[in-house]
């Protein structure tokens, strides 16, 4: 689904729909549709990204020890 469907459907929603019923329909619909779509939620990606906090701290810190490493084969 793309997000121009996702619009067409909520645009269906809200001209079929009044009152109460549209913000329950609007949300079923919005729910549905991101479902489809390759997303994903902010504690997912909040997880991610302190995983690649940690995995760039020890890069940093295994690109230091290789670097002294190198440094005292050469003197």
């Amino acid at each position: 689904m793309t997000l121009d469907e996702l619009a067409a459907q909520l645009r269906d929603a809200m001209s079929a729909n009044s009152g109460a019923d549209l913000q329950k329909n609007i949300r079923a619909t919005l729910s549905a549709g991101l479902a489809k779509l390759d997303v994903v939620t902010r504690q997912e990606f909040e997880i991610q990204r302190e995983m690649l906090d940690v995995l760039r701290k020890q890069i940093d810190e295994l690109s230091a020890q290789v670097e002294a490493l190198e440094k005292s084969k050469k003197t």
